[in-house]
C-alpha cells in the first residue's frame, strides 16, 4: 500500500519535524504556512491533512480539511471547549483523530499506568488495606509552554481516577529546561514509591506517531478518533498479522 500523501497545516518544529520525516520514508509532504491562505490552492490535494498550529488556527484547519474533502489529525494541544466542539461537529462527515500526544512512549506509559491502576483497585476490593497508594502527576516542558498543566497531565490523572476512584494528589507544572517534554506519574505508599517517566528528547517521536496516525486516518468513517485508540487498533490489527502468519501451515 503506497504511503498517503500528507498536508502539514503550520510550518512550525513540529510540522517541519513531520516534513522532515515522512519525506526521508518516501512520502509526499506538503506544508501549508497558516499565514498564507492565498497559497492553499496551489499544492496537490493530499490524503490527510495534520494539524500542528495553533489553538488560534484551529478553526482554519478545520475549514481547510472540510474543503480538502480529506481526515485531519489534529495534534494541537491545550484546545478549549469552543474548539473541541468545533472540531466534534467537524467528525460529524469526517474521519478526525484527536492527538495532543503523538509519541509512542506517552501511549506506554498510560497503559502501564491503567494496568498498575488495576491491579491496586483489585487489590484494595480483595482485602488488602492501603493497596491504592497517593497518586501525583509532574510534567516539564520549556517556559516557552504556554497552559499548564498540559493536556497529557490531565490526562493521566483522569487514567488513574477512572480506574481507581481516587483522584490525584496533585497534578504539577514545571516550565523551565530543554525541549521538549517529561512526564512523571508518581505513586506513593507509606513504605515505597514507583515512578514511571517519560522524557521526551525529540520531536521526532511525535513525529514518527503522526505519520502513522496519518496513515491510519485514511478510508475510516467519520468520527472522532483518540489518538490512543488509533494507537489500541493498530497494536491488535497487527497481532493479529502475526498470529496468522505464526498459525499458517505454508
Amino acid at each position: 500500500m503506497p504511503e498517503p500523501a500528507i498536508g502539514v497545516f503550520g510550518a512550525g518544529r513540529l510540522g517541519r519535524a513531520i516534513h522532515r520525516t515522512a519525506t526521508a520514508e518516501g512520502a509526499f509532504v506538503h506544508l501549508y504556512d497558516a499565514r498564507r491562505p492565498d497559497q492553499w490552492d496551489a499544492a496537490p490535494v493530499p490524503d490527510v491533512l495534520v494539524d500542528c498550529s495553533a489553538p488560534a488556527a484551529v478553526a482554519q484547519a478545520v475549514a481547510l480539511s472540510a474543503r480538502l474533502g480529506v481526515p485531519l489529525v489534529e495534534c494541537v494541544s491545550g484546545l478549549d471547549e469552543e474548539r473541541l466542539r468545533l472540531l466534534d461537529a467537524h467528525a460529524a462527515g469526517t474521519p478526525v483523530v484527536l492527538a495532543p500526544n503523538l509519541s509512542l512512549g506517552n501511549y506506554l506509559q498510560t497503559r502501564a499506568l491503567r494496568h498498575i491502576a488495576e491491579v491496586v483497585a483489585t487489590m484494595e476490593r480483595a482485602g488488602i488495606t492501603g493497596a491504592v497508594p497517593e497518586a501525583a502527576v509532574l510534567e516539564r516542558h520549556p517556559a516557552t509552554k504556554a497552559h499548564r498543566p498540559s493536556t497529557t497531565a490531565t490526562r493521566l490523572a483522569q487514567e488513574w481516577l477512572r480506574h481507581t476512584g481516587s483522584s490525584a494528589a496533585d497534578v504539577a507544572s514545571l516550565r523551565s529546561g530543554p525541549a521538549v517534554s517529561d512526564h512523571e506519574i508518581r505513586l506513593a505508599w507509606p513504605e515505597q514509591a514507583l515512578t514511571i517517566g517519560h522524557q521526551v528528547h525529540s520531536l521526532d517521536a511525535a513525529a514518527s506517531g503522526a505519520i502513522g496516525a496519518a496513515g491510519w486516518s485514511v478510508g475510516r468513517a467519520p468520527g472522532t478518533y483518540p489518538i490512543h485508540e488509533v494507537f489500541d487498533d493498530m497494536l491488535a490489527t497487527m497481532g493479529g498479522a502475526v498470529t496468522d502468519r505464526q498459525e499458517d501451515p505454508r
